[in-house]
């Protein structure tokens, strides 16, 4: 929610292997009608991507660099949580990235393997604010005790029409900094 991850993997998967996503983004989690590829290949393209120069330089999501700003100057800590990959490579270049983008603003940066379970580290991280885009971590985030809040993106419409009601959709920063800054 805070790197444009999307826009980068488009734009490295293009420039390396010809292959010309649509610019709206997938409509689901699954890559394969985006990509145009096997899902298997879809896993190898995002590990390829994740492993290269262009993961630690990812641009900043719209409205990220502001909404970190208010919510560090009201006194909140904050900790990212991403399973990018496992690799200290990928894993320097994404805290890098991370401090480039946002400095000294985010507390701690926790990378788990790419597609590694968010479960564990949300128990530790309990009772806190949940920003997510993907439903089934997010419901990890209701179970571990969080208070979670679902950022609307293209790939995750399906999910809000059967929701937990416990969850609160917003389709940017806005109502995150308004209601704790």
């Amino acid at each position: 929610m805070l790197l444009d991850w999307q826009r980068g993997f488009r734009h490295w998967v293009y420039a390396n292997h010809g292959i010309k996503p649509s610019a709206k983004g997938p409509k689901s989690w699954s890559l394969f009608t985006w990509l145009g590829q096997p899902e298997a290949r879809c896993m190898e393209l995002i590990a390829a991507f994740n492993a290269s120069q262009g993961f630690g330089e990812l641009y900043a999501m719209d409205g990220a660099i502001d909404a970190v700003a208010k919510l560090h100057a009201a006194g909140h800590r904050m900790t990212v949580l991403t399973s990018c990959s496992a690799d200290p490579v990928a894993v320097r270049r994404r805290k890098q990235n991370l401090r480039q983008v946002f400095g000294v603003m985010l507390n701690r940066v926790v990378c788990l393997d790419l597609g590694e379970s968010k479960a564990g580290w949300l128990e530790v991280l309990n009772d806190g604010i949940w920003i997510e885009d993907n439903y089934k971590n997010a419901m990890m985030g209701l179970k571990a005790g969080h208070k979670t809040f679902m950022m609307r993106r293209r790939h995750n419409r399906d999910d809000e029409k059967a929701t937990d009601s416990r969850i609160v959709w917003i389709d940017n920063w806005r109502p995150i900094v308004s209601l704790f800054s």
